[in-house]
C-alpha cells in the first residue's frame, strides 16, 4: 500500500443511489465521518438543488414536502429531454460543472487537483448518469446504493410529508408516498429519459442495507478496503455472489448473462457465519447428451451460430401466436375493412415490431437457453444434493416461470443483485413468496426474497486481492493503522486528474449555458 504525503492525493467522486424514501443521508454522514480518518475532505453536491440554474426552472408553489418532490422529478424530466435533444445524464454533466466549481474553491483553478478532497454527488436517478461519471472518473468514481425495505421508505415518506404541512400521518400520505416511489421507480416515458432508479441502483460498488440502520460497519468495511485494508477478507454472501455473477459471464444470451449458485448457510447469531456452495447454473442453451454449449464445442448452435439470415427463433414462435390471435380477431370482425383484406400472417409480421416492450413480447417460455436458476436446480439434482432448505443467490430478480419451480424445490431464500420488473412472480405466488423481507426472513414459512447487500461483483477482484501481502511492499495491520492519513486509494492513479480534467471540459461543452447557467471551461 502507498504511503503518500498530503499534496499529491488523488481527488474522489462518489455517487449515492436508493429508491425514494430509503435514508441515504444516513450512510453519506457515516461516509464522510469515516473519510475522516483517512483525512479526506468532503463536499456534497445535492443534484436536485442544482436543477435551479435549468433555464426552464420554475418555483414550487406550494411549500409542501410532497408537492415539492413531484416538482422536482418532473423538472429533472424536462431537463433531460431539453438537453442535447434528450439526455439521460444531463444532471451528471450538472454534477461535473459543480465539481469543477467546488475544486476552483479549494485550488484557485479548476484545472488543478484538490488533492485528498471527496466530493459526494446526492444522488443518481438514471442508469446514463453511471456511465457517463465512470467514463470521466474511471477508478476515482465510486458508487454506493442503499436499499430498505418498501414499507420503511413509505413510513419516511409520508413522515416528511406530514411533517411539512404540520399534520399527523395518515392514509392519504402513505398513498402520495407510493406515488412518488412508483414515479422514482420507472418515471413513464415514451424516451426513456424519466427517473430510473430501479436500474441506476444494480450498477453500485457497495450495497448497505439500511433496514435497521445506517450499515455503518458495512459501509466503513468498504472504505477501508479502497484504501487498502490489508486483512479484510470477503463475507460468505458476497463469495456466494461472486461465484453467481462470474459465473453469468461464461452465458452467451444476447438479453442478459445471468448466473446462479446455491448455497447451505452455517448460522451464528443470525449471521452467516460459513457457506457452502452445492451447485450452480448459467443461462445457456442445452447441449444435447446433457449439459450447455461451450465456445470449443462443435457443432455449436447457439443462436448467433445459427443462420444469420434465419429470423430468431423465439420470435417465430410469438408471430405463430400472434397470427392465431389475428386471424380469431379477424373472423370475428372486429378489423377495419382495410386490415381485413390482409393476411394474418402479414398483420403479424407488421405488428410484432411494435409490440416492444409489451408482455406479450417478455415472455419467456420461447427463449431457447435454459434460466439460470433452472440450471442451478438440475445441478444439484445431477449431484444428487437436497436443496430443500437451502438459499439461492442469482443476478437477477427470477422470473416468474423460475419461481415457481424455485418454490417447489423447497429453497427458502433467494438473494437477488438486479430487479427484473418484467417478472410476475409475486402476482403468481403472492401465497408463497414474500419480498424484500429483512434479514432473509420471511412470515408465514414463505420463500423470502431479499435484495443482496455488501460489496459489490464488479468490486470484488479489486478489494480483496492483496497482492502485496506478505511482501516488502505490503504493510502491516498495524502499520496500516498508523498510516491512516497518509494512504492513497489503491486502484487510483495519483495523476488519475490529468485524463479526466480534459474529459470534464470535453463534456461540459454538451452543457450549453441558455439551458444550463455554469461557469465556462477554462
Amino acid at each position: 500500500m502507498e504511503v503518500g504525503s498530503d499534496d499529491n492525493r488523488p481527488e474522489l467522486v462518489f455517487g449515492l443511489v436508493g429508491p425514494a424514501g430509503v435514508p441515504l443521508k444516513q450512510m453519506s454522514n457515516v461516509l464522510k465521518e469515516h473519510l475522516k480518518t483517512f483525512n479526506y475532505k468532503s463536499i456534497d453536491i445535492h443534484l436536485s438543488d442544482l436543477l435551479k440554474n435549468f433555464s426552464g426552472w420554475t418555483d414550487e408553489v406550494n411549500n409542501g414536502e410532497y408537492e415539492r418532490i413531484q416538482h422536482r422529478q418532473k423538472m429533472a424530466l424536462q431537463y433531460r429531454k431539453m438537453l442535447n435533444d434528450g439526455d439521460g445524464a444531463a444532471l451528471a454533466r450538472s454534477g461535473i460543472a459543480e465539481i469543477r466549481k467546488q475544486r476552483s474553491k479549494i485550488t484557485s483553478n479548476e484545472n488543478i487537483p484538490a488533492s485528498s478532497q471527496a466530493y459526494i454527488i446526492d444522488q443518481l436517478k438514471h442508469p446514463s448518469e453511471v456511465e457517463l461519471l465512470r467514463e470521466i472518473y474511471g477508478a476515482s468514481f465510486i458508487l454506493l446504493a442503499g436499499h430498505a425495505h418498501k414499507g420503511i421508505r413509505i413510513e419516511n415518506l409520508a413522515k416528511q410529508m406530514a411533517e411539512s404541512d404540520d399534520k399527523r400521518v395518515n392514509g392519504q400520505y402513505n398513498s402520495k408516498a407510493d406515488d412518488i416511489i412508483d414515479i422514482d421507480d420507472s418515471q413513464e416515458d415514451k424516451d426513456g429519459l424519466g427517473q430510473n432508479t430501479r436500474d441506476t441502483y444494480p450498477l453500485a460498488d457497495y450495497f448497505a442495507d439500511l433496514n435497521l440502520g445506517n450499515d455503518a460497519n458495512g459501509i466503513k468495511r468498504f472504505i477501508d478496503l479502497l484504501f487498502g485494508h490489508p486483512f479484510h477478507t470477503p463475507y460468505p454472501k458476497e463469495l456466494a455472489m461472486y461465484q453467481a455473477w462470474s459465473g453469468s459471464l461464461r452465458s452467451s444470451d444476447h438479453n442478459r448473462q445471468v448466473g446462479a449458485v446455491i448455497a447451505r448457510h452455517e448460522l451464528k447469531s443470525d449471521r452467516v457465519s460459513n457457506i457452502d456452495i452445492v451447485a450452480s447454473g448459467v443461462n445457456e442453451v442445452p447441449r444435447r447428451g446433457g449439459g450447455y454449449y461451450w465456445t470449443e464445442n462443435s457443432p455449436d448452435t447457439r443462436d448467433q451460430y445459427l443462420d444469420a439470415n434465419d429470423d430468431n427463433r423465439a420470435e417465430i414462435i410469438k408471430r405463430s401466436a400472434l397470427r392465431e390471435l389475428l386471424e380469431r380477431i379477424k373472423n370475428l370482425g372486429w378489423l377495419n375493412d382495410e386490415r381485413n383484406k390482409e393476411l394474418p400472417n402479414k398483420l403479424a409480421r407488421e405488428l410484432l415490431p411494435n409490440l416492444k416492450g409489451t408482455q406479450f413480447m417478455n415472455i419467456g417460455e420461447f427463449s431457447r437457453p435454459v434460466h439460470a436458476e433452472m440450471a442451478a436446480l438440475i445441478d444439484s439434482a445431477k449431484r444428487g444434493v437436497a436443496v430443500d432448505g437451502l438459499s439461492m443467490y442469482v443476478t437477477t430478480f427470477p422470473c416468474h416461470n423460475c419461481a415457481k419451480h424455485i418454490i417447489a424445490a423447497g429453497i427458502k431464500q433467494v438473494i437477488y443483485l438486479e430487479p427484473y420488473p418484467k417478472s410476475r412472480a409475486n402476482d403468481l405466488h403472492p401465497e408463497e413468496i414474500e419480498l424484500e423481507s429483512i434479514n432473509g426472513k420471511a412470515s408465514d414459512d414463505k420463500v423470502a426474497f431479499t435484495a443482496f447487500t455488501g460489496i459489490a461483483p464488479r468490486q470484488y477482484g479489486c478489494v480483496f486481492s492483496m497482492s502485496a501481502r506478505g511482501t516488502k511492499k505490503g504493510l502491516s495491520l498495524k502499520e496500516w493503522e498508523a498510516n491512516k492519513q497518509s494512504l492513497s486509494p489503491r486502484y487510483v492513479m495519483r495523476n488519475s486528474s490529468e485524463a479526466y480534467f480534459l474529459s470534464e471540459r470535453q463534456e461540459l461543452e454538451k452543457l450549453p449555458i441558455e439551458i444550463y447557467k455554469h461557469e465556462k471551461n477554462k
